[in-house]
């Protein structure tokens, strides 16, 4: 059964009219509304969604006076029952969205006993997200007690096992881990009603889809689930045809376009030079920033092996720029530590292998820096896709050497057509892999040297390729200093 809530008078007063205007000035929009309970309207306050004055509280607590476009759309759709299809970049104040609405629900029915499984879950890609996503509950439940459990690999499965025995009403969980628990019967999915898959995109990318199906499968019938995607590929409308119950497609902004709000630029580079003119790059934006009465602004360097990270952060230490490495040879409590530092700014510089490019929600990131480009296009996309965030403008800065001719030239064209009003020239998820693969088949084909040393793609920007490196067109394949993998879920 949908929840007893209802909006406040005001907000249950206004006409179609205003409820258009109201979501064309947050940019936001919404499809698939219709139902008995008619339309839901935007909500510019919290006040008048009539929360609990405990979460009220906490919200005031944390200054929280206005909610983002995303929750003003997407909490009325939630507190409402209804389930939602929402795409809104991680940034955008979405974790809000989902935790209080989740939050309100769980207060709303019988409270939990001992052996009891949780009223809420959320699954989430990676660790790192998972424990953002429970600071975040956390945060807003603290006069409500509503209490929280976090099941993710790399802890400790006994204090967590505790936890879930003992009954908690959120969960928050990679799916891996969870679904272990559920196997040792540590908790159940009786009473679950409220369901958040988080970061959709990235948890099919990971391939975490028997596991999201293995759980989807054994809920009760009765409940309401929010899908929360960056992107719209192919799979997330599939996996929402199979599990959400007439969704309300909430969408902010051009957020198929995770790049729209991030200067790109490509320098050439050689493979020895790479160090230094990243710490030249970042040496010069330092001395600017300090003539301003700055800092130097959060920088993410992207690297493609541990060792490199290291190296780099030591180099740059040497020339007095505070830094440290994250990448997936560290131990957990070096991780946090690095990344506690960092969204503190107190160290400006991040240099991260891949562990890094996804999931991870550090707000005011301003430039990244791909000392190393990967071996992908669309991991390109998702590096990238750390600055620029929630409105805000962002710099990309890619280090490219002869070897990378193929995802150059597949850069270059993508902004090319983004400037000309492509809004997927950058987007991801399996159809756009398949395209990038068949990209590559064609570009393998197609490469025509002529004397001037231009080696064209077929499609797009020529690349120049001296005759001695031409035998390394062929970098799609590489395999030579992979990128570390998102360490054990």
């Amino acid at each position: 059964m949908p929840p007893a809530w209802a909006p406040s008078k005001r907000v249950l007063d206004m006409t179609a009219e205003q409820i258009a205007e109201t979501r064309q000035r947050l940019n936001v929009t919404v499809e698939g509304e219709e139902s008995a309970s008619g339309i839901v309207a935007p909500i510019e306050s919290f006040e008048d969604m009539n929360l609990h004055e405990t979460i009220l509280r906490d919200l005031r607590h944390r200054e929280y006076d206005k909610p983002t476009p995303i929750q003003c759309q997407g909490m009325p759709v939630a507190l409402s029952g209804r389930d939602i299809l929402g795409c809104a970049e991680t940034g955008s104040g979405k974790t809000a969205s989902f935790a209080l609405p989740m939050i309100q629900h769980c207060m709303d029915e019988q409270p939990i006993k001992r052996g009891d499984g949780p009223i809420g879950l959320v699954l989430a890609p990676t660790r790192e997200l998972a424990q953002q996503i429970d600071r975040e509950i956390k945060s807003f439940s603290k006069t409500s007690k509503v209490r929280t459990s976090i099941v993710v690999g790399g802890t400790n499965m006994s204090e967590q096992r505790g936890d879930l025995r003992a009954g908690v009403e959120i969960v928050i969980a990679t799916p891996g881990r969870f679904i272990d628990h559920l196997q040792q019967r540590n908790t159940s999915l009786n009473r679950v009603s409220f369901v958040v898959l988080d970061e959709a995109d990235r948890m099919l990318d990971m391939g975490f889809e028997p596991q999201i199906k293995e759980v989807m499968q054994s809920l009760n019938k009765d409940h309401q689930t929010l899908l929360f995607s960056a992107t719209m590929p192919e799979e997330i409308e599939t996996l929402a045809g199979e599990y959400l119950n007439k969704p309300v497609r909430v969408k902010v902004g051009q957020v198929s376009t995770p790049t729209a709000n991030v200067t790109q630029h490509l320098q050439k580079t050689t493979d020895v030079n790479k160090i230094d003119d990243v710490t030249a790059l970042l040496l010069e934006e330092l001395t600017i920033a300090e003539a301003n009465g700055q800092r130097l602004p959060l920088t993410i360097v992207f690297v493609e092996r541990k060792a490199r990270a290291d190296e780099v952060a030591e180099a740059l230490r040497v020339e007095a720029i505070d830094a440290a490495a994250l990448h997936g040879g560290l131990s957990q409590g070096e991780r946090e530590r690095a990344l506690r530092d960092f969204t503190a700014s107190r160290i400006s510089v991040l240099v991260a292998t891949d562990v890094a490019s996804r999931g991870l929600d550090i707000k005011g990131i301003g430039h990244v820096v791909n000392l190393d480009l990967p071996r992908t296009f669309e991991d390109y996309v998702h590096r990238i896709g750390r600055t620029g965030r929630a409105g805000s403008t962002g710099r990309a800065t890619s280090l490219y050497t002869d070897r990378d001719s193929f995802l150059v030239s597949q850069i270059k064209k993508a902004i090319h057509d983004l400037e000309n009003g492509n809004a997927f020239a950058f987007a991801t998820g399996k159809a756009a892999r398949q395209r990038e693969r068949e990209l590559a088949l064609d570009f393998k084909e197609k490469i025509k040297m002529g004397a001037s040393n231009i080696m064209s793609t077929g499609s797009g920007p020529a690349v120049k390729v001296d005759d001695k490196l031409s035998f390394m067109v062929n970098t799609a394949s590489s395999k030579g200093g992979a990128a570390d993998d998102a360490w054990d879920d």
